[in-house]
């Protein structure tokens, strides 16, 4: 498992009964006790909706609210995200951890664990069962339980509380052994609207550097400032310390078309407020119209990233910066290992004209929290109704939890989807519980995270993963490689209602450099370099004196290019990264100008069709690997980003601004 690369130290105020990010309270000068959270700790307040679920929570679990007014101080609940098969949120209420939110996958339903402190509560309410038990070890078979997760406090001899048992088919075994301290709640009356006053030299340091981040980078580059709104909290934020940076920045929204209502109106609001122009880099349908061609997306399939996200933004950023922009990201450290790892400053390599800056790098929930509250912004009104993460509304990422809010809030939006999985699922022949359980979130069905939930639901073992991808797919692929001759043959049928000649990938061969020649037999004939390509209506054979995985990786491309050509969606991504303009789309068909390419198969590698859909579907089963293959930074987008920098220097002025990047990295290790 990888490591976090943070770790909140966090404090409580026992006599202000609130948090601490600084030892000492800034409002009654206390020294603060230290509360130890799941890493890497990244707590916020709860709001309306949140102390709505673990009310709820509590009567799923109980058939009772009789705890909360035991266990939940108004105004001082904050929650803090832990691991779990789905979603799972520890609880704490005035200092102490008073148990466990988390979403049951089995039951659909929201459900709270008990810990140390509320388990004894419950027994006293009558709630639970209590076993007495002289010697208690992990996994301890106490006898026939109920439901499935039904909770029990067992205790020694004397009736001190020492673990938590609970019900796994049918009989009641321990699940933890008590270590923590007892500890106590808090009963101060409070609210987060101190938390600013408690941490006032923290929230004054984090302020600083991140403004003086902004500043000296604006001054150093140039460049025209960017900054990239969601409608989420963290890019109201960023937003903010721009302006009051004074760097006047365009605001940008990447509107993907499965925006939830509330989060357009709020990118509108902020937009007039603070008077800044809305820039709008839209995909419309776009995904609607595509989803039917790549099949619903997964964690390890997300097609519609580069359809809806990259290709509009792309778009934005080449035809509105083209001596490129400081892009303003409300990134923030605590929200995923990968990004705990990650830098102040970075460049993607798709979009390598814009200079990425993350001043909230080093900022905390309860910070960015505290400073929307100070400053009174308009903050996207989803969060105090039990959301926790704004964006895609389907996104394979989400959990079943965020799931169920959606359908809850918004059942016309999510029964458009549901409509639509429920047709795919025909397609795959899968079970209802494929949609139901939302297993479409994982492509392969030996995915890691899909094995997990499915035995936890106590599934059965899924089906070959060769047939789930070619139902994707529409094509069944497959290799033949003769190590003696040099020779690669690559089949392909196809199945469904999929129309793939792969002979047509004669008419874009110019775009990885080849030349094409008609057979007398009706192939295609492409030949570069060393190797000869010869290309019937279901198959390609290759030979000559490249590698066999060389010859190999060819037939793929010409698989990729004809699948590109017979699928395209119309994203436009192959226009917009094209370095000569030599390519253009209409109606869905993509032509190529052979007096204006260069052959560098910038297209290729872009293309969703090609670098996503055929790499994830078809390609793995060419090569018999369910993984795919693994894919080194392709020389392609080297060079593309070399006829982009080649570009830029032209201008002295900007060649000036591009020596000043090297000294970025060096600037931020001293601020850090």
């Amino acid at each position: 498992m990888r490591r976090w690369g943070v770790k909140l130290s966090l404090y409580w105020c026992p006599n202000c009964n609130v948090p601490l990010r600084q030892r000492v309270c800034g409002r009654c000068g206390g020294e603060g006790v230290e509360v130890s959270v799941s890493e890497p700790g990244d707590i916020r307040p709860a709001f309306e909706g949140d102390l709505n679920l673990v009310r709820e929570s509590l009567v799923n679990e109980f058939g009772s609210d009789a705890l909360y007014s035991e266990l939940i101080v108004e105004g001082a609940v904050y929650l803090n995200k832990t691991p779990h098969i789905d979603d799972m949120r520890e609880v704490i209420s005035g200092s102490a951890i008073v148990g466990r939110l988390y979403f049951d996958p089995s039951t659909l339903t929201w459900r709270w664990r008990l810990n140390r402190l509320s388990a004894p509560i419950a027994a006293e309410h009558g709630l639970i069962k209590v076993f007495k038990c002289k010697n208690v070890r992990p996994l301890m078979d106490l006898g026939p339980g109920g439901r499935d997760g039904e909770q029990a406090l067992v205790t020694d001899l004397s009736g001190r509380p020492v673990a938590l048992a609970v019900t796994r088919r049918g009989r009641f075994r321990v699940q933890s052994v008590f270590k923590e301290p007892l500890g106590s709640i808090v009963r101060v009356p409070s609210s987060f609207a101190r938390f600013a006053e408690c941490n006032d030299f923290w929230l004054r340091s984090r302020l600083s550097k991140s403004i003086k981040s902004l500043t000296i980078m604006h001054e150093r580059t140039g460049l025209r400032p960017v900054v990239s709104y969601s409608g989420g909290k963290d890019s109201l934020v960023a937003l903010h310390l721009a302006l009051r940076a004074g760097l006047e920045p365009d605001m940008l929204f990447n509107d993907t078309g499965i925006e939830l209502p509330q989060t357009i109106a709020n990118v509108e609001e902020v937009s007039r407020k603070f008077g800044l122009e809305l820039v709008l880099a839209s995909a419309g349908e776009l995904f609607w119209k595509s989803v039917g061609t790549f099949g619903p997306p997964a964690r390890e399939y997300r097609w519609c990233c580069k359809v809806v996200k990259l290709g509009p933004i792309a778009r934005i950023y080449k035809s509105r910066y083209p001596d490129g922009l400081l892009a303003i990201i409300g990134q923030r450290a605590y929200e995923s290992v990968d990004r705990s790892r990650s830098g102040y400053v970075w460049r993607n390599r798709w979009l390598p004209s814009a200079l990425n800056i993350a001043p909230l790098q080093e900022w905390d929930q309860l910070t960015v929290w505290a400073y929307i509250l100070m400053n009174n912004l308009p903050v996207n009104e989803l969060y105090f109704r039990g959301f926790e993460r704004l964006g895609c509304y389907l996104c394979p990422a989400g959990n079943l939890a965020e799931y169920s809010l959606v359908e809850r809030e918004y059942p016309e939006l999510w029964g458009r989807w549901v409509e639509f999985l429920e047709r795919w699922r025909l397609r795959l022949g899968e079970s209802e519980e494929w949609v139901k359980y939302h297993l479409w979130r994982w492509l392969s069905p030996l995915a890691q995270g899909r094995r997990r939930l499915e035995l936890w639901l106590g599934m059965k073992r899924p089906s070959d993963w060769r047939e789930t991808y070619s139902k994707y797919s529409g094509i069944e692929a497959s290799a033949e490689t003769a190590e003696s001759t040099s020779k690669v043959r690559v089949s392909v049928s196809q199945r469904c209602s999929r129309r793939i000649d792969l002979r047509v990938a004669g008419e874009y061969a110019c775009v990885l450099g080849l030349s094409r020649w008609e057979g007398d037999d009706g192939t295609v004939v492409l030949k570069g370099g060393r190797a000869s390509y010869t290309i019937s209506r279901y198959a390609v054979e290759a030979q000559g004196g490249d590698s066999p995985s060389k010859l190999l990786d060819g037939c793929m491309d010409i698989v990729k290019l004809a699948v590109r050509a017979s699928l395209c969606c119309s994203c436009g991504m192959c226009e917009t990264w094209c370095p000569t303009r030599a390519i253009s789309v209409s109606d869905g068909i993509p032509s190529v100008d052979h007096r204006r390419c260069i052959g560098c198969g910038a297209c290729l590698e872009v293309c969703p069709l090609s670098a996503v859909f055929t790499e994830r579907l078809i390609v793995p089963q060419i090569i018999n690997n369910p993984r795919g293959r693994s894919r080194k930074r392709s020389s392609v987008v080297l060079e593309l980003e070399r006829l982009r920098r080649a570009r830029t220097l032209r201008n002295s002025a900007t060649s000036e601004r591009e020596a000043n990047l090297g000294g970025i990295s060096a600037f931020f290790e001293s601020v850090s």
